[in-house]
């Protein structure tokens, strides 16, 4: 392989070079390629060419398996880490050696398998840039289609497992039980072991359709004999400007072509203020969520109104941000931001009802559950008729049947009791900020990414114009 960049390394300085002697010397290596064969031939059969032998070592079995088993080592020190810090925020939970054990392997787990995972992702660009310089052959071998089989695979497989962990997560964070409240170190865990794999399956996605064979037949288009074969170039600035996400987002705003064509006609400072302006409506309205039914009026029905509209205005903004600034971190970094929003607003609206008319109550335990995942909860009745009889369920802590327990509940009934006051809105502040923060940066780096790709293709001023 070092023989074949240097060879590759060899033809790139030739390319360069002027006319006459220096121009045919420069021919002379682009005939020769990287096969090691004069006149462009292909290798012979028992040869690999030098491209072919990078894209196998680039899809090699080893690469898989090893990045498939940091993906896990990152999840496990995740999970060790969820693990330390329900031991630490949760009264009961020993807090001792165990507790201090579990995030020190977690931090120990994460660190070292994304510095590892970093290194392997330098090595492979190393690679990607010679497999750019080296001359495709016509067609593909089995054994390359093979090893592309086994990436797409397990990629596949991660993106299941990342879509179970979301709806997980997202169950778990907009369920009341059996818990007192969702309980973010255990729908976080979630969450970010579905972001985990959302990534690594997408990557995964990505070196497999990488430097696959173009044209009809699954071979490369070929040029005349004697010539460079190279990749068909794609059929318009467009395709090229959603080449990483293999096609262009069906985004809101393509239903009017004229209102497209405004928008890629957009200068730098407006598309920054569009998106910004845009990012902050959404994150609003999430805002809105929880404080309107509670200051305005309507309850539990306009909440849900309000979080189905929060819900759509985020998957437009992504979508609208995946269009002009077509960047896959971006795209999975609002993706999991905008997830994050919904159950922080769900949690921010119990919060604020019971800041605003939540009462001691004194119940007692009428029956105790017990279930697959967390601690035992308890069906309550309450002593006194000032609370809705139905839907009191908190979690057991100790408490058995016939126990009276206090709790801090609504008198309304429309959020569930807690068996502790909650004091102020700073959970829900902390986390609307965070997510909001998360969201902006994505929004403004798409925003600049989206500016500066159209003006390399050509974009900003051709279509704009037409528009």
């Amino acid at each position: 392989m070092t023989h074949g960049g240097e060879t590759m390394a060899g033809t790139a300085r030739q390319r360069g070079a002027g006319t006459g002697d220096g121009g045919a010397a420069r021919d002379d290596g682009e005939e020769r390629g990287t096969t090691g064969v004069p006149g462009g031939a292909a290798a012979a059969p028992g040869e690999v060419s030098a491209g072919e032998a990078l894209l196998r070592a680039e899809l090699a079995p080893r690469e898989l398996w090893s990045r498939a088993a940091l993906v896990v080592g990152v999840c496990a020190g995740c999970g060790f880490l969820a693990s330390g810090l329900y031991d630490y925020t949760h009264p009961g939970r020993p807090k001792g050696p165990a507790a201090a054990l579990s995030l020190g392997v977690g931090v120990v787990l994460m660190v070292a398998a994304l510095l590892t995972l970093l290194t392997l992702h330098g090595r492979s660009r190393d690679r990607r840039r010679l497999i750019a310089l080296a001359e495709p052959a016509c067609g593909e071998p089995a054994a390359l289609r093979g090893l592309r089989s086994g990436w797409l695979a397990l990629s596949g497989l991660g993106l299941a497992l990342a879509f179970l962990f979301l709806v997980a997560g997202l169950g778990q964070a907009l369920s009341p039980g059996p818990y007192e409240e969702p309980d973010p170190t255990v729908y976080g865990a979630l969450l970010a072991w579905a972001a985990i794999l959302t990534a690594a399956g997408c990557g995964g996605i990505a070196r497999a359709r990488r430097h696959r064979p173009t044209g009809t037949g699954g071979t490369r288009q070929s040029a005349r004999p004697g010539s460079r074969v190279r990749p068909a170039p794609p059929a318009s600035p467009r395709a090229a400007l959603y080449a990483r996400l293999g096609g262009r987002p069906v985004a809101p705003h393509r239903l009017s072509s004229r209102l497209d064509a405004r928008l890629m006609a957009l200068s730098r400072p407006a598309a920054l203020a569009l998106a910004v302006a845009a990012t902050a409506f959404c994150c609003a309205l999430a805002a809105a969520t929880v404080l309107v039914p509670r200051h305005v009026g309507g309850g539990r029905p306009l909440f849900w109104i309000l979080l189905v509209a929060t819900a759509c205005c985020l998957a437009a903004l992504l979508l609208e941000l995946a269009d002009y600034g077509p960047r896959r971190r971006y795209v999975l970094l609002s993706l999991v931001a905008g997830l994050a929003l919904l159950p922080v607003a769900g949690t921010g609206y119990s919060t604020s009802v019971l800041l605003e008319r939540g009462i001691w109550v004194e119940t007692e335990v009428t029956a105790e559950h017990h279930h697959a995942r967390g601690g035992p909860s308890c069906d309550l009745r309450p002593l006194a008729p000032t609370v809705p009889a139905e839907g009191l369920s908190v979690s057991c802590d100790g408490a058995e049947t016939g126990d009276r327990v206090r709790v801090h509940a609504d008198p309304e009934g429309e959020v569930g009791p807690r068996r502790t006051a909650p004091h102020d809105m700073s959970a829900f502040t902390v986390g609307w900020g965070a997510a909001t923060a998360v969201l902006l940066g994505c929004a403004v780096g798409a925003a600049l990414h989206g500016h500066r790709r159209r003006t390399e293709l050509g974009l900003a001023t051709t279509e704009g114009n037409h528009g």
